[in-house]
Parts: C-alpha cells; structure tokens; sequence
C-alpha cells in the first residue's frame, strides 16, 4: 500500500516508521529541514522536504498513485488542505489530525463530504478519554476495552504491599475469568510464565470480561478507593475538557492555569470545580493547595518537562495518582524514575487510531503501549492458520499471548486446549517483535 503522511513531528515520524514496517511504501513531507533530516536518516521511507498544503508539492510526492494520505502535521488548516487536494486527485482514503473541533464535526455529514476527510484524529479528546477511563477504575493507571466494550484490559504497577509482590504467576490469586497476559518491567514488555516472580514497579496486565475489571484490580491493588477529587495542572484542550468530562460524573475537579485569560475562560465553562491562576509551579505552591490530599494530580501543560516535574512534586507530597502528558517519545522512559504513575502520549494515541483505520479487516482493534508492545484484537478468519487448532499446537511466538475470546456473546479466557473458531474475536498481547508473526498466524 503507497502511503503519504504529512508532518514528520512525533505523530508523523512515528506512524511511518510503523506503517514501513509494516510494508507499505512510505512517502513522508515535511516543511522543518532538521525533520527532514532526522526522517531521511532514520526511516526506511521517501521523505520529500516542503510545504503538504502545496498541490504542486502534493503532486510530485506521487498523490495519484497513493492508497492513503495521512496528515498528521501541527496545523489544521495544511491537514485540511492536504485531504481536499488528495480526494480532488483520487485517493481513496483519507485521515487528518484535528486539534480544533470548531474545523470538523464528525456527526456532521457535510463536513466529511466537503472535507473529504474520512477518519479525524482528535488527540486531545482521546487523551481526556483514556485518563478518565483510568480515573473511573480505581488501582489501575490504564484501563482499554476491546470486543464492544466486553472485554476489558487494564494495568497495575505493583506497590510494596501489593499480594502478588514476591509471588510466582502461578501462585497469584485472581478471579475467575480473569487473566495475566503482560508485565512490564523497566520498560521492557515480556509475557510472563508459571515460574515469573512478580516484583514491586512492575506495569501487570490485566484482562478480564463481563466488565468484572474492577474486582480483578482489587486483587493486586493496595489502593482501589474511589476517585473523589482531581487536580489537573493545565488548562489548556486537554485540561478543560478533562476538567467537564470528570464533572459529568461527579468528580470534583481544580484546574491550575499559568496564563490569566485562559484561567477566566475555564473558570467560565466550569459548573463546580474551580480554578487557581499561578506563573509557575513548585512544591511550597502545590502542598498550599491541598495536592498531598488530592486523589489524582494530572498534568497536562503543553510542557513535557513542566508536566514530569510537577508530577513528581504531586506523588513526593502524596498524591494518589500521578499522570502526565508527554508529548516527545524520549521523555517517556524518565516517567517510571520519576514515580509518575501514568504517561499521556498524544503520539501514541494517534498512531493507535491510525493503526486501528489502516489495519481494518482482521485486525477489530489495538492499543500500544509505551514499550512497543500492543494490546491487538483480531477477528479469527475461516482460512487462517490458527482456526480450528487448539492453542498449544498454533506454534505462537513466546513474545504473544491469547488473552481472551470474543465467542458468540460470551466472554473466553482460554487454555491451551481451547480451539479457536472463524468468527472469534481474540484479544492478543505481543511485544513488538512478535507483531508480524502473530498478524500472519491469523491472517486469511
């Protein structure tokens, strides 16, 4: 599949080096000559150095031939462009990364027809969705739902009195229907075995169906009490809509604003939670304001450094839970060092959207974690290779697991003995050198 993607920014960079991997013949343009040449250097891709909103440039990129543009560029007005010029010379498929909701409703038919855009990337929507669906699960810092919401896969980081620290896998007691399929140690993913003794900071994955998740957290959490009240440290798109979706619920919400005209603007579109104009951050200004008694601190400046620092100050004075927006890959591996519970990367969850619009067909759904590993689920075709064949003999790589299965309704946590049928939905964790061989096993 021709590809061209426009922005080589972290979204861009990013969903390259993936989409290449994966086959597709990658044509990158971005304006930024350093992008340019960290693209050209590192990605097994044609990058064009220029303007994505230019027809002309648009052209000599190859825009006819192309199966998929992908404008994922810091700027609405050149993503919009870049769709319309596309749709005009024929590409089939188009997706844009929208900052701005005013420029696209998706329930707005006429804007996706006078658009020509056929999958919008709100990342900033996606990132308050993804923090409020761990807030609403106490104990765990990440909570995806898979199978239209029936199965649910969440993650824990073991605390010192957590029960299964010490413990061998074997040995751990879950509920039933509920599974470990990952762990996450230091940054590197692996799938655990019998004999694999769970210590203390490790990420575990957990999965479960019936919507059960909570139970199951409970049983490795030292701390599943509702979520009362949340800090948030940032008021921009992500902090304001964050603040009104955790409203709606009945979570009282304070928001810290470093700019004044914005603070009044939230402040205006808040029902019950209130908002605290500061230049700056430090430990002095967070334990004033109560944060050592705060159930959640999230941080969600525009500023990666800003967010891991003010995070760090939040859980050394007591906060519950820490999370923080991280824009730039190379911040994320500081996260755990600094004890932030949870790392937002609007990155990942574009290249999650992305990933889930390209792979369409076999492949319903994924999530990607920060260590290259991914949660993928896959609709189980008549005529692939894992079809009619119990899970011990399909010959999976030892970087996979089947977690669960999606079968006629009902929710399967399988043993080696279980056969899959065409027609399951499996819910798979791999690390990220086993992708392709897990897609292939189940490809048609």
């Amino acid at each position: 599949m021709r590809t061209v993607i426009i922005g080589a920014g972290e979204v861009g960079f990013n969903t390259a080096r993936m989409l290449s991997h994966e086959g597709h013949d990658v044509v990158l343009v971005e304006r930024e000559e350093a992008l340019v040449e960290k693209a050209t250097e590192q990605l097994d891709a044609l990058v064009i150095h220029g303007n994505g909103a230019s027809p002309k440039l648009l052209s000599e990129a190859g825009i006819k031939h192309s199966d998929l543009i992908i404008a994922a560029s810091s700027s609405d007005e050149v993503n919009i462009i870049a769709c319309l010029a596309a749709k005009a010379q024929g590409v089939p498929r188009t997706v844009a990364r929208i900052h701005n909701p005013d420029y696209y409703d998706t329930s707005d038919e006429f804007a996706q027809k006078m658009l020509g855009i056929d999958f919008v990337i709100h990342t900033e929507q996606m990132a308050a969705g993804e923090i409020k669906a761990a807030l609403l699960v106490p104990g765990a810092i990440n909570v995806d739902t898979f199978a239209d919401k029936r199965i649910e896969v969440a993650e824990v980081i073991l605390a010192e009195g957590s029960p299964a620290v010490g413990l061998a896998l074997r040995d751990v007691r879950l509920p039933p229907q509920s599974l470990i399929v990952g762990v996450v140690r230091r940054g590197e993913a692996l799938v655990p075995r019998g004999d694999t003794v769970l210590e203390r900071r490790d990420h575990v994955l957990l999965i479960s169906g019936g919507r059960r998740i909570s139970e199951v957290v409970g049983a490795l959490s030292t701390d599943t009490k509702p979520v009362k009240e949340v800090t948030i440290y940032g008021g921009g798109r992500i902090g304001l809509r964050l603040a009104l979706t955790l409203e709606e619920v009945g979570i009282l919400v304070r928001v810290i604003e470093r700019d004044e005209s914005r603070a009044r603007h939230v402040a205006s579109q808040l029902r019950r939670g209130f908002v605290l104009h500061d230049e700056g951050i430090s430990r002095d200004f967070l334990l004033q304001e109560r944060v050592d008694r705060t159930d959640a601190f999230v941080a969600v400046t525009g500023d990666d450094r800003a967010n891991l620092l003010a995070a760090m100050y939040a859980r050394q004075l007591g906060a519950r839970t820490t999370i923080a927006g991280v824009s730039r890959g190379e911040f994320t591996p500081l996260a755990d060092a600094l004890g932030v519970d949870l790392t937002i990367s609007p990155r990942t969850l574009a290249a999650e959207a992305i990933l889930r619009f390209v792979r369409k067909g076999e492949v319903v759904n994924v999530a990607l974690l920060e260590s290259g590993a991914e949660m993928i689920e896959l609709r189980v075709p008549e005529s692939c290779r894992v079809a009619g064949r119990p899970l011990s003999e399909v010959g999976f790589p030892r970087g996979a697991i089947v977690g669960a299965l999606l079968r006629d309704g009902d929710v399967v946590i399988p043993t080696g003995t279980d056969t899959l049928k065409p027609g399951d939905d499996a819910v798979v964790f791999t690390i990220e050198s086993a992708v392709d061989d897990v897609e292939r096993l189940f490809a048609p």
